[in-house]
């Protein structure tokens, strides 16, 4: 990954961690991501107030340019750069810049009150000095004092993600208190900071050989615990009295400026500076991933709850449907017991069974609509109503629209042809004249039979074609309902698709880190063969013999 997509990593995650509890967590994301493409390389002076840290970039610059008392002093992060001459630069959130160069105005701006306030109102204060430690884009920032505030622990603590190495100022006369020790863990190795040099100020102040000899083993074993990333034979811990430095180099005095150990530290520096530089990418990425871990794991957290919660909802989904489904089939089932009884009900032989007899005697007594309307069709819509009833029902239940009715036209009344009378031979007459009237009783029966076989025949062929016709009809209403009984599962919920679509960005966001987390980072100073080591010392004692030349 390039550094560019890693910090754009980093401030996608930064989304997913908006709890009060990951306010730091996010800050630290923002800042590491951020340095990680910064062109500059910084430098930054951290001590509680009044260990000296304005007076010990005094004495790297020669010149009392910081502010510096006797009480708690630098409120405001003043950066110091490279510029051919020396001046003052501030900043207002009004707009108005105010530049100068004269570098009393820092008091004005960057130094606490009495109450051991800062002013508000400054945005960012800048000095440009014309030493050569500031060339080539090296920028040096004098950090307000910790151990007083949380408000200047909070500005300091995310001004160490900013910046490439670290100068702690330690006090001879407070050596290395568990304080600064606790704080330096939890702000510089919990947030993978390696690269620090340790200065003990203030050795010259106490009153003999001893008890410097003894502060200062005390101090070296302290320090030998953080293990720092500096270059091999470069030491992490050197003694610099400050004040005494800064009068040296005022006064060009040089055995006091050997004395003090600020040559030493300085040569140190030059030589630290183009090591670490070069190897810059890799000391900005260990902090990318110190944070990387500890987002890992919160945004673990939140996949895990998402894709439970989404599990669940997934689980109450498909019970729906799954009771939908079962319901839609009984339904369908329920229908088609409905419309195979009324089929078979409709079937010619049931129909002819149970009605034609009525059927021709309404036919012959020309009562056959009244047959029609008080027999025939309360026995059909029974059948109909009950078969629509269900549907209507149903289709209510899934919330689809119903067919059209169940078509129950019936047929037109039939039209008999009645057959003709047979009437009497003269022989039969005269027959029956003897024989009671026989022959005219013999053709009155033969008469009412065919009369009675023409009125059934009517209502066959009227039930025939109901049946027929009626068939046809419930076949297709059969077939859209069937078409309308259909259970339709519920939609997603808006919320669960949000949420789905949170955790595709969060998975795909957790493998990014998870990423930035494998990447190689190869900072073992330690390790580096002898000829890149004897490089290293030659380089530092030529710094320190060139402190005199220049």
């Amino acid at each position: 990954m390039k550094s560019v997509e890693i910090s754009q990593a980093l401030k996608d995650a930064c989304n997913f961690l908006k709890d009060q509890e990951h306010q730091q967590l996010v800050n630290d994301a923002n800042l590491a991501g951020q340095q990680l493409v910064n062109p500059h390389f910084g430098i930054a002076v951290l001590a509680p107030f009044n260990f000296g840290k304005s007076t010990l970039i005094n004495a790297l610059l020669g010149s009392e340019i910081m502010p510096t008392k006797m009480v708690r002093t630098t409120g405001a992060v003043i950066k110091v750069r490279y510029g051919e001459t020396v001046a003052t630069t501030v900043t207002l959130q009004s707009g108005e810049v105010i530049r100068t160069s004269d570098t009393e105005i820092l008091k004005k701006f960057a130094v606490l009150d009495r109450k051991g306030q800062r002013r508000e109102d400054v945005v960012s204060v800048e000095v440009t000095h014309p030493h050569n430690l500031l060339k080539d884009g090296i920028e040096l920032f004098d950090l307000p004092g910790t151990n007083d505030q949380e408000a200047q622990n909070s500005l300091v603590r995310d001004q160490l993600l900013k910046v490439d190495l670290i100068i702690q100022v330690l006090n001879a006369r407070q050596p290395f208190t568990l304080w600064e020790q606790e704080t330096l863990r939890q702000w510089l190795d919990g947030r993978g900071i390696k690269t620090v040099v340790f200065v003990l100020n203030r050795l010259n102040e106490l009153d003999n050989r001893k008890d410097r000899d003894e502060v200062f083993e005390e101090v070296y074993s302290n320090v030998q615990h953080f293990n720092p990333d500096l270059p091999p034979g470069i030491k992490s811990l050197y003694r610099v009295d400050a004040l005494p430095a800064v009068r040296a180099k005022q006064n060009r005095h040089y055995w006091q400026l050997i004395t003090s150990g600020i040559v030493e530290f300085e040569a140190a520096l030059f030589t630290i500076i183009p090591f670490h530089r070069a190897m810059v990418e890799q000391t900005r990425l260990m902090r990318v991933i110190a944070v990387a871990d500890q987002m890992k794991s919160i945004l673990q957290q939140q996949v895990t709850r998402l894709s439970e919660e989404i599990a669940t909802a997934a689980i109450e989904r498909n019970k729906v449907i799954e009771t939908g489904r079962t319901r839609e089939e009984f339904l369908r089932s329920e229908l088609k017991k409905r419309v195979e009884t009324y089929r078979k009900w409709l079937s010619t032989d049931t129909l002819v069974g149970s009605f034609q007899t009525d059927a021709a005697q309404a036919l012959e007594s020309n009562r056959f609509s009244e047959w029609q309307s008080n027999k025939f069709q309360p026995a059909i819509s029974s059948y109909v109503q009950g078969i629509e009833n269900w549907v209507q029902q149903a289709c209510c239940e899934f919330q689809t629209k119903p067919p059209n009715s169940l078509n129950t036209l019936l047929p037109n009344v039939p039209s008999i042809s009645l057959p003709q009378r047979q009437e009497r031979t003269t022989r039969q007459w005269v027959g029956d004249i003897f024989s009671g009237g026989a022959n005219r009783k013999r053709l009155d029966e033969e008469y009412e039979k065919k009369k009675w076989r023409a009125y059934k025949d009517a209502s066959y062929k009227y039930l025939s074609e109901f049946s027929r016709n009626a068939s046809i009809s419930l076949n297709k209403y059969e077939k859209n309902a069937e078409s309308s009984i259909i259970f339709s599962a519920p939609l997603e919920d808006e919320d669960v698709l949000q949420k789905q679509h949170e955790l595709k960005t969060l998975n795909s966001l957790f493998n990014k880190i998870k990423s930035i987390e494998s990447l190689e980072v190869n900072l073992n100073t330690q390790n580096l063969n002898s000829s890149k080591q004897l490089k290293v010392l030659e380089l530092f004692w030529r710094n320190y013999f060139s402190f005199f030349l220049r």
